[in-house]
């Protein structure tokens, strides 16, 4: 029998005429399908493709729910081809039983009288497949069914569970290995490692046949799938990776070596010996150098593999008169397909390259030991007890290596071991003199050092030297400067959940919010209320980390930027979302991280230069000529960087760093830096030496002596990267500055667990840093010129994965600064946040109302930008209407801008978007 309680139905499992006891809900199994596309809704709105038999799935007005019904059944009742085994989905056990069918290339275990069913199994290439297949059928008119998606685990306490986990790891691992697009991945990543960083189609195509087949050029390895000695031999032994490009102008042939590597390689070949054969103990380099094994900062390595070629392709050597064309010797190298990468040169700083310098000069003249004669230290101190006392071991060891012959001699087996014969007969000069200079007992360690620092040392491929040297960089002579002001922009990384940062209060959106958030939801208790005008409630909260922050938006010096996020093109709601132009690799760290700084999130890449480079550009060029100067205390980061402004790298720790033996070896980096290449590769390793040695010399002088104004502490990263800004920022007077531009990172936003917790620990360290970094600026009485403002490359979703949020789209930001007309919530604040809604992509990823522009437009018009150059600064800003997507300059500051005079750049987003009172 049954009961009945309002709309529900339960069974009970006592007989007729007793009590109820415990009680069951009656629940048919049921499916909601979406009409336009076929997807599966399930929790709160998330969308699941389905593979619908035929691509026919049920059409009509609103999602519905069907009743189903799950049935296994048999796919094939005769032998089938290989091809179509390889269609079936479900795997099998090897059988225990003899085949019924064993010729041929597919061989067939089941019933013995030949029969088809469910249970038959089919062998290929030692791979067995169960002729089986797992359908759902919509019981409702059984005209539709699509494939029940497999299930190895439902619970912990299934039987087999831990069997069943490994099972569905080991078939995600297989499936992984086996994706077509494997062997090709895995053959370019190789050839950037061992050869170079733009190979053409055809060598990745040769290394990934030789992954799929297990052989190269007829020698076969193991003729296996898989096979890595195949691999690498196709890697290092097709043509491309082994013919010489004499005779050629430019080639993109090559690639920067790893700054670790390089350091193996002097070991290896200089025969290092440690002086108590001990193993070699190095200390962790990352900080120095940017590299040390597995202290990767991020997930995605110290580099990307997509990072581009940080300069443009060389122009052609100018000639005197025209000569014959030599006979071709080979093909003519292939064009690149795309941006030329340089994945490398991403950790390419004049920090790291600085640290690099040092601490190669460490290897060579105390060997990998701890604090010897170099202050750059590479390995760990050791001592030994002597007479009672202990002393450090130093040096703990050395180069072993021992010329046998003359200097020539020694320098031509020096090249065969360093760069494999590849000096120039200008490097070759350059070393020469730097032996002759040096004491006699200290040649051998000369020269290593000399070549240590060549383009053929630190790059692979021919060099391709050119005649004609590189013209020494010019300086602009200093003028009398005007007006200072500051950008100081703080980038987020890994995608910060600012839907916790700002939260409404008193109205219907708090209780949406509270019903989506679920385990992530803050409590009033959790929040400082503040008012705003203009939004669709009156009350909101600040995270109660933000003590600071809530006193500087009291005090009109600090103002919240809400429903902002990377647009390619206005967005009315997620259906107008499916047809118009979206920004590239939406939800990718390192695209969406591209398109917040270039502020051309459709482009792939960095092609357009960063946002405040470009800034920086047109104040420069523009009527005022106004003196700029970009920084990046993150390193190779994009946004500083412009086409005519190029970034100064500032190390947040060694902001003063510099290298040690710079004037004794001045002569030789000037011979290197010098030199020009025709290979890429070469050519952007002495345009970033000379680079690197200019910054680093130029920031050390400028902030030699240099003391803030106020006690400043650095507790933490942050506060070490806001604390130099504030010392180049004190230097203003000294380098002329009119404009500066500051550039830098705060990391672990990436909170797919933990986010509360990990939340209030970030937001209590920005707070802090705020504070401090505010007083230090009023302390230098320049807070009312200095901008701050935050930027990440995505928010998160509202709906929670079990105690964090993933990767989603709008966000809600923050602008502080004496000159800041806050107190207020600028652009709209979403009108909805329960799962859904018009603006939902699903578990709340929030489609941005508000670009980037909204409120960079008017930051750079208060810089000084005129009208008719925001054009080029913001390439994507004639896609949106300035009325209702940018907020007026004299609404985001009070003393305006430069516009027409009258600070009224943009139109009325910051009023009609809510927030201007």
């Amino acid at each position: 029998g049954c009961t009945t309680n309002g709309a529900k139905m339960y069974w009970n499992f006592h007989g007729s005429g007793q009590g109820r006891g415990d009680l069951m809900p009656i629940c048919k199994a049921h499916v909601v399908v979406k009409p336009d596309d076929g997807a599966l809704i399930v929790g709160r709105g998330t969308e699941i493709p389905l593979d619908w038999k035929d691509g026919k799935h049920p059409s009509g007005g609103a999602p519905g729910a069907h009743l189903m019904s799950a049935r296994t059944q048999a796919v094939f009742n005769k032998v089938p081809t290989a091809a179509e085994v390889a269609t079936l989905k479900i795997g099998a056990p090897k059988p225990s039983q003899a085949c019924q069918i064993c010729s041929g290339d597919v061989k067939v275990y089941g019933k013995s009288d030949g029969s088809f069913d469910a249970k038959t199994v089919f062998e290929v290439k030692g791979k067995f497949y169960l002729n089986a297949e797992s359908v759902v059928v919509l019981t409702t008119d059984g005209k539709f069914s699509f494939r029940n998606p497999p299930i190895f685990l439902r619970s912990k306490d299934d039987a087999n569970a831990e069997a069943q986990v490994h099972a569905e790891v080991s078939s995600l691992i297989d499936h992984l290995f086996h994706h077509s697009n494997t062997p090709v991945f895995v053959g370019k990543r190789l050839i950037q490692r061992f050869a170079t960083s733009n190979p053409s189609g055809r060598y990745i195509r040769a290394v990934g046949d030789a992954f799929k087949s297990g052989t190269y050029d007829g020698i076969v390895y193991s003729g296996r799938y898989g096979d890595l000695a195949a691999t690498i031999a196709a890697v290092l032994l097709h043509p491309e990776a082994r013919i010489q490009k004499k005779g050629q102008a430019m080639t993109i042939d090559g690639a920067l070596r790893e700054p670790f590597m390089k350091f193996i390689h002097m070991m290896r070949s200089m025969e290092y010996q440690d002086k108590a054969h001990q193993p070699v103990v190095f200390d962790e380099l990352q900080n120095v150098i940017g590299q040390f094994p597995f202290q990767s900062p991020t997930v995605f390595n110290f580099y990307r593999a997509d990072f581009e070629l940080p300069m443009p392709m060389p122009e052609p050597e100018p000639e005197s008169e025209p000569e014959p064309e030599p006979k071709p010797e080979m093909e003519p190298e292939p064009e690149p397909e795309g941006p030329l990468l340089a994945p490398e040169f991403q950790i390419f700083t004049p920090p790291f390259f600085v640290g690099y310098l040092n601490g190669m000069s460490s290897l060579i003249e105390s060997g990998v030991s701890g604090q010897c004669q170099s202050r750059e230290r590479i390995g760990i101190d050791a001592w030994h007890m002597s007479e009672a006392r202990w002393h450090r071991v130093c040096p703990q060891g050395g180069l072993s290596y021992r010329p046998t012959g003359n200097v020539a001699a020694t320098l031509s087996e020096l090249d065969v071991l360093l760069t494999g014969g590849r000096l120039s007969p200008k490097s070759k000069a350059t070393v020469e003199s730097a032996v002759a200079n040096s004491p006699p007992g200290r040649r051998l360690q000369a020269a290593q050092q000399a070549i240590a620092m060549t383009a053929e040392f630190n790059t692979l491929g021919d060099p391709l030297p050119k005649e004609t040297p590189r013209p020494p960089p010019s300086e602009s002579p200093p003028t009398d400067s005007t007006e200072y002001k500051a950008v100081v922009m703080m980038f987020l990384a890994g995608g910060a959940d600012t839907f916790n940062m700002i939260v409404p209060q008193d109205c219907n959106l708090y209780s949406e919010y509270r019903s989506i958030r679920t385990d992530l939801l803050l409590e009033p208790r959790e929040l400082i209320k503040f008012t705003t005008a203009g939004q669709t409630c009156s009350n909101f909260g600040v995270h109660a980390r933000f003590q600071f922050l809530k006193s500087l938006y009291d005090k009109g010096q600090a103002a919240f930027i809400a429903n902002i996020g990377n647009l390619a093109v206005p967005i009315k709601d997620k259906f107008h979302y499916r047809n118009v132009q979206r920004c590239h690799g939406l939800f990718s760290h390192s695209d969406q991280q591209n398109g917040a700084q270039t502020l051309k999130c459709q482009d792939m890449g960095t092609a357009a230069k960063g946002t405040g480079g470009r800034i920086a550009d047109a104040l420069a060029q523009g009527k005022k000529g106004l003196r700029t100067t970009s920084f990046s205390l993150a390193g190779t980061s994009i946004w500083p960087q412009g086409f005519a402004t190029q970034r100064e790298i500032v190390d947040s720790r060694l902001g003063s760093g510099r290298f040690e033996g710079y004037e004794r070896w001045r002569d030789t980096v000037d011979n290197i830096t010098m030199q020009r290449h025709g290979n890429v590769y070469a050519e952007a390793y002495a345009s970033a030496f000379l680079d690197a040695i200019a910054t680093t010399e130029k920031v050390g002088q400028a902030l030699a002596g240099v003391k803030t104004a106020t006690t400043y502490p650095t507790p933490s990263g942050l506060d070490r990267q806001l604390n130099q800004i504030a010392k180049l920022i004190r230097t203003r007077e000294a380098r002329k500055a009119e404009r500066d531009f500051f550039f830098l990172t705060t990391g672990g936003w990436d909170m797919h667990s933990n986010m509360k917790q990990n939340l209030d620990r970030k937001f209590n360290e920005i707070d802090g840093a705020l504070r401090r970094f505010v007083a230090e600026m009023e302390g230098q009485k320049i807070w009312d010129k200095v901008v701050f403002v935050t930027e990440s490359e995505f928010a998160r979703t509202l709906d929670s994965n079990g105690g964090g949020s993933d990767h989603a789209w709008a966000g809600n930001h923050f602008i502080i600064g004496g000159s800041i007309n806050g107190g207020r919530i600028m652009n709209k604040f979403p009108a909805a946040l329960r799962a859904g809604n018009d603006h939902d992509l699903g578990r709340g990823r929030m489609i941005p109302e508000f670009p980037w522009e909204s409120m960079m437009v008017p930051l750079a018009d208060w810089l000084g930008v005129s009208a008719d150059q925001e054009a080029m600064t913001f390439p994507n800003l004639a896609r949106f209407n300035r009325t209702q997507h940018i907020i007026p300059t004299n609404a985001l500051f009070k003393d305006g801008g430069s516009s027409g005079g009258d600070g009224s750049s943009g139109g009325d987003g910051g009023r009609k978007g809510g927030g201007s009172r």
